[in-house]
């Protein structure tokens, strides 16, 4: 694990934080595939990233196959269909702000195709919601049973938990503490209380999903409930007068608050689950978990303030030189928010295009959330992980081509090596955060010769790339030396 993840930390850090080879593969050096690009605006683009290896490696190959699907469907059909179409078209049409026949195939995703992604998962989020409605019932059961026979204090020791009074009183004083924040926000006091409504409507309903999707199946659909909380929470506010920025602002941290809700109930129930087996007091894992939040809390604040200074989010702002971070899940909330609040036509054609291609893929027992979230997304986030589900695909037939212990072990060494790859790629990347905060910082301090060159530097990308995708092949497959 150590080792993947300094390999990891390192070959992300030189490829995002300087100029060494390039960090995207697009292969538009090559005569073909330009012409392909410039006449039918067809790209294929690849990021030769280890995280993105290591995350592809860890979803598996049915994941990965499917939410490059979504990103096939995206950039080689929808974004060529809505050039041959639009092209004949001199003005430009809402939402893009130029004309189709000026945009390239990296704008017309922009500007049209990405608003079906977020259509597609806003819907399969709805499906997600609806599938666990069960879940919630059972939920409701267990509160209800709580209540109606109090604190029971002849409850096993692996059986206790925090006093339903404590549990209130956290509620309490969380509630009074968003309301505080919302109070802040330059709305009325009528939205204030409604914003805070939805909160803790939404967060008591989810949370006990996700808690129980976590329990059951592995899953935490936090994407997909954090989605439907901002539209739902977006046409509300609306209804009371809120729009614009400050609206923008008010749904975000509503959906903040949330989605945190759901990704602390989903954790809890994990370690929890954890604890049980080791034979733990819940009531004092639940403690200690308070402490935890607290310091995860500052630690991601301070994170993501330092990505702030150093980096945009989502896409390239004019004027702005700083390097561009994705930011998908991001940048999904930000599409959904600003078509409700912008005080701009909300692009429902394009909306209503994704949702009825995610109602397509539920009625062919497809993954909708997945394969919409590969719609959204770049390509080139995309394809290295449909390279690394295939990687994983295959280590797991040889492993079980050697059967027994051994390809046990060789399949436990790939998860733990990807999840290396995962873990260095993202210390890589802080570590390049933190350095472009040095006055004088510069990517050209290591430049190599052939940086500007795309057809070396490509290539050489794309071998290093394979050259990572070999290490995981041959570590895995390496025995362990037994001390004799």
């Amino acid at each position: 694990l150590l080792q993947a993840t300094g390999i990891a930390a390192v070959y992300d850090f030189f490829v995002t934080t300087f100029h060494v080879w390039r960090e995207f593969v697009d292969f538009q050096f090559v005569p073909q595939v330009r012409a392909v690009a410039e006449k039918a605006r067809v790209v294929f683009s690849f990021d030769a990233i280890a995280f993105i290896l290591g995350l592809g490696y860890v979803m598996g190959l049915r994941s990965s196959m499917i939410l490059c699907a979504g990103g096939v469907l995206a950039n080689f059909v929808l974004v060529p269909l809505i050039w041959m179409i639009g092209r004949h078209f001199p003005d430009a049409i809402y939402p893009a702000t130029r004309a189709i026949v000026d945009m390239d195939a990296s704008q017309i995703f922009r500007g049209y195709v990405r608003f079906i992604g977020v259509g597609a998962i806003a819907t399969a989020g709805i499906f997600g919601i609806l599938k666990s409605l069960r879940i919630v019932a059972g939920s409701f059961k267990i509160a209800a049973r709580t209540f109606k026979h109090g604190e029971d204090a002849g409850l096993e020791r692996t059986d206790r938990d925090l006093s339903t009074m404590t549990i209130l009183i956290g509620v309490v004083l969380s509630a009074l503490g968003a309301g505080i924040f919302f109070a802040t926000l330059d709305a009325s006091w009528t939205v204030t209380l409604v914003g805070l409504a939805l909160t803790l409507v939404f967060s008591f309903f989810f949370a006990s999903v996700a808690a129980n999707a976590i329990a059951t199946t592995a899953r935490n659909p936090v994407s997909g409930m954090t989605m439907l909380t901002i539209i739902v929470s977006s046409v509300v506010l609306l209804k009371f007068g809120l729009s614009g920025t400050t609206g923008m602002f008010f749904v975000m941290a509503i959906a903040g608050m949330v989605c945190t809700a759901l990704s602390v109930s989903g954790q809890a129930v994990t370690d929890l689950k954890t604890g049980y087996w080791l034979g733990s007091t819940p009531a004092a894992q639940e403690r200690v978990k308070f402490w935890g939040i607290l310091a995860s809390a500052i630690a991601a604040a301070f994170t993501i303030m330092l990505l702030a200074k150093t980096f945009q989010f989502g896409e390239a702002m004019p004027g702005d030189t700083r390097v561009v971070l994705a930011a998908p899940q991001a940048s999904i909330m930000k599409a959904l928010v600003e078509g409700f609040m912008s005080e701009q036509p909300v692009a429902y054609i394009l909306f209503g295009a994704g949702a009825m291609i995610a109602v397509v893929m539920e009625m062919l027992g497809v993954p909708a959330l997945i394969f919409a979230l590969g719609m959204y997304l770049p390509l080139e986030l995309n394809t290295p992980a449909l390279v690394g589900g295939a990687l994983s695909h295959f280590l797991n037939r040889r492993s079980q081509g050697l059967g027994g212990e051994r390809g046990a072990g060789v399949r436990e060494r790939g998860v733990v090596i990807a999840s290396g790859l995962m873990a260095g790629g993202a210390l890589g990347g802080v570590f390049g955060a933190a350095l472009r905060l040095i006055p004088g910082f510069s990517e050209d301090w290591i430049r190599t010769p052939f940086f500007d060159h795309d057809a070396t530097s490509q290539t050489l990308s794309a071998l290093f790339f394979l050259a990572l995708c070999g290490y995981v092949w041959f570590w895995s497959l390496k025995e362990p030396k037994h001390e004799g």
